[in-house]
């Protein structure tokens, strides 16, 4: 079964702190921005794309859904939303 997204939908994008950092105390994940899911997987996909170990430790969280932690479900739904048109 397939889950509809709202791309429209606000959501947290966060990244997990690299190994190094959280040696130095600092928390697991800190908070990116609150975008559109349309933008939070946009940023991911296209402005982290130089940097893998970033696009790894992106966390899209949802108000309407579970968590998003996976970056080839990202990419599946960077897919979707590229089909899809913007309101």
């Amino acid at each position: 079964m397939t889950t509809a997204h709202d791309f429209d939908e606000m959501v947290d994008l966060l990244a997990l702190s690299r190994p190094f950092e959280r040696s130095r105390g600092m928390n697991m994940a800190c908070k990116i921005a609150t975008l559109p899911l349309r933008d939070a997987i946009a940023l991911v996909i296209e402005d982290w794309a130089d940097d893998k170990f970033r696009q790894l430790s992106a966390v899209i969280v949802r108000q309407s859904g579970p968590t998003i932690r996976s970056l080839e479900e990202i990419r599946h739904l960077y897919e979707k939303a590229e089909m899809a048109p913007a309101s």
